[in-house]
Parts: C-alpha cells; sequence; structure tokens
C-alpha cells in the first residue's frame, strides 16, 4: 500500500523544508505544487490562481502511487475544496496518509521568514508579508478536512523530529 504525506500550511511556515528534509529521510517522491505553477508564471500572470497547479499534483501523485510509489506533497493547501482533492487521491488510489498542517506561534518569526525569504525556482514570485497574512486560508474543519497533525514550526529540528514520529508511529 502506498504512502501520502500531505503538508499545508501558509507561506513561511517551513513546508517546503520540512518536506525535503522528511523526502530524503524517508526515500518518498517529492511533489510541489510551486514547481507545477512557476514555469507558467513566466508566461501567464494568473497561473495557477484557477487550480490547475493542484490538478496537475494530483494527477502527478495518482499516478506514482498507483505504481506503489509513497509521495510527500507540498502545498499552501488553503482551502477546504484543496484539501478534499488530496482526501479523495487517498480514497481513489487506496494510500495510507498523514496530513500536516504547519504554523508558527511567533508571528515575528514568521514574518522574518517570509521577509528573508528568496525563490529558489524559476518565475515563482515569493509573497510579501501583507500578501501572506491577506491570503485566503480557512481554518481546518476535522469534518471537511479529514484528520491532521498541527505542527509548529518556530523550532524547525522540533518540528522535523516530531513529524518523523508520527509518519514512523501511523505509515508503517
Amino acid at each position: 500500500m502506498s504512502k501520502l504525506i500531505i503538508f499545508a500550511g501558509l507561506p513561511g511556515t517551513g513546508k517546503t523544508t520540512l518536506a525535503r528534509k522528511l523526502s530524503n529521510e524517508l526515500n518518498y517522491f517529492y511533489l510541489r505544487v510551486d514547481c507545477i505553477e512557476a514555469p507558467f508564471s513566466k508566461y501567464y500572470s494568473k497561473a495557477g490562481e484557477n487550480g490547475e497547479g493542484y490538478e496537475a499534483l494530483i494527477n502527478l501523485a495518482y499516478e506514482n502511487l498507483m505504481l506503489g510509489h509513497n509521495i510527500i506533497i507540498d502545498t499552501v493547501n488553503p482551502l477546504h475544496i484543496t484539501r478534499k482533492m488530496f482526501n479523495q487521491l487517498k480514497e481513489d488510489t487506496k494510500s495510507i496518509s498523514v496530513q500536516f498542517e504547519l504554523k508558527i506561534k511567533s508571528k515575528i518569526k514568521h514574518k522574518n521568514r517570509v521577509e528573508k525569504r528568496k525563490s529558489d525556482l524559476e518565475g515563482l514570485i515569493t509573497p510579501i508579508w501583507n500578501d501572506v497574512i491577506e491570503r485566503e486560508y480557512e481554518e481546518w474543519d476535522l469534518a471537511l478536512d479529514g484528520n491532521r497533525f498541527e505542527i509548529w514550526t518556530d523550532n524547525m529540528e522540533n518540528a522535523f523530529q516530531s513529524c518523523l514520529e508520527i509518519v514512523l508511529e501511523k505509515l508503517n
């Protein structure tokens, strides 16, 4: 049975850092929606605004999960509808999964991370702090979004250890 790890959280909460580190530790495929949307944003300023990146990501994940590969997904995953897409992916592929929602207790630390961030993908425009705090992000609802583990990333090493322990307990 394939395994699926889904990361959610506002920009600057550490999703990419933790997802990449877990991918290396566990040898899971790593899929990031930004890698799908960034090349298109060079040519189309509204790339990804209608969910195309999420749909492409779901298709890539589906194919790999059906081949028996384990996947880590890195997205903001801000809406009930996007979370529903990932829960449907889990059902369609009969995968077992863990969802993480990353948060930062310190707004100052969060703001600093956002402001100091540099894009690592050509065409990816990193948001400014105002974009992050004004972004539509629906509160997690267990009934609509399924179970998730809330991970506080003020200390990234502790956050990584928490994620790793949860994955090893729930997916092995």
